[in-house]
């Protein structure tokens, strides 16, 4: 067996222990109460599903890599299609990388605005108890 091989065994294995982990994801996420955050977190795990999935699929294709014809067509179209699942992968990864940190984002921004809004009451309760000096 050469190293593809094993190194596409070794993708398969990735992907279903990061499959099994998002299964145990979306039961939580199936449990959870409604909130803001739940349809963020749903298609975040469709993403990551997806992802997960085609790594499998891309390493289930490497272990499969002897029975390709040997003409350059064939071989061609094969790692065409192994990189094309790669890029998409990729892609994926950019996707759920920004729009994480730009949720993230938006959390931190909304804590803040809820700190200046405090921070606004409190100055005007002050500015209320103090007499005037006039």
């Amino acid at each position: 067996m050469t190293s593809a091989h094993w190194f596409g065994y070794v993708l398969v294995g990735v992907s279903a222990a990061l499959l099994a982990w998002h299964w145990l994801d979306w039961r939580h996420w199936i449990a959870a109460p409604q909130s803001r955050s739940r349809e963020f977190v749903r298609r975040q795990l469709q993403r990551r599903c997806v992802a997960s999935g085609l790594i499998g699929v891309i390493g289930a294709a490497m272990t499969l890599a002897d029975r390709i014809p040997p003409r350059p067509v064939a071989m061609t179209v094969y790692l065409c299609a192994l990189l094309l699942g790669g890029c998409v992968i990729l892609a994926l990864a950019v996707v759920d990388w920004r729009t994480t940190s730009r949720r993230r984002d938006e959390e931190q921004l909304a804590m803040l605005a809820e700190e200046l809004r405090k921070a606004a009451g409190d100055l005007a309760a002050a500015n209320r108890l103090r007499p005037c000096d006039s």
